[in-house]
């Protein structure tokens, strides 16, 4: 009877191993469960999957560049013929020096007198105006030693009084000259007016 006792008897070593185990496992099931994960601290930025919609950006459409007009010339034009250079001015003076790349030009001039008057103390317009308006332009033939070619005045003189008596205003006046392939300047010389304009022509090039 004492024998069969014996062999009934569960060895302690595996039944101990075992209850360690259940006790260490379910601590472990306990922590991983019950208690949320720590936050993860990084010094890299988080970057999203979901991508970040920028700012729309306004573009301003550039301004459309208004076109400079031409320059108006104070004289109708002249069929057959271009302006190669402009003088104006109010006082006088030598203008600059040009070339004339043909044998034929001319010259186109008007003047806006600053009085009535005329060309003399008793004008045709009967004025006895002490104060006459004046314009007097010398051609000056730079190559050939400033040679004054031509001096050229308004015919009939700076008469505002007549112009409006016979209802004609002759303006603008125009010189011609059957010369040039050379180099050219004026000498204007002014009185009483307030300003004059002078254009060179020349034929146009086909």
């Amino acid at each position: 009877m004492k024998k069969y006792s014996h062999s009934m008897k569960i060895p302690l070593t595996p039944a101990i191993a075992l209850i360690l185990f259940i006790l260490v496992t379910g601590c472990t099931q306990q922590t991983t469960s019950g208690s949320p994960a720590p936050p993860v601290t990084t010094s890299q930025p988080v970057v999203s999957g979901v991508p970040t919609l920028s700012a729309t950006s306004t573009i301003t459409p550039a301004p459309t560049p208004t076109p400079t007009p031409a320059p108006t010339s104070a004289f109708p034009e002249s069929p057959g013929l271009t302006t190669l250079v402009t003088v104006s001015g109010q006082v006088g003076r030598t203008s600059d020096t040009f070339t004339v790349p043909t044998g034929y030009w001319e010259l186109w001039y008007t003047a806006d007198p600053l009085t009535a008057g005329g060309q003399d103390s008793v004008s045709a317009s009967g004025s006895n105006s002490a104060v006459f308006p004046y314009l007097s332009i010398q051609v000056i033939d730079t190559t050939n030693s400033d040679t004054v070619v031509e001096t050229v005045e308004p015919p009939g003189g700076l008469d505002k009084t007549l112009w409006t008596k016979s209802g004609i205003d002759p303006r603008p006046w125009k010189q011609k000259f059957y010369e040039g392939n050379k180099e050219y300047s004026f000498v204007i010389t002014t009185k009483h007016i307030k300003s004059y304009t002078l254009e060179v022509r020349i034929p146009k090039s086909n």
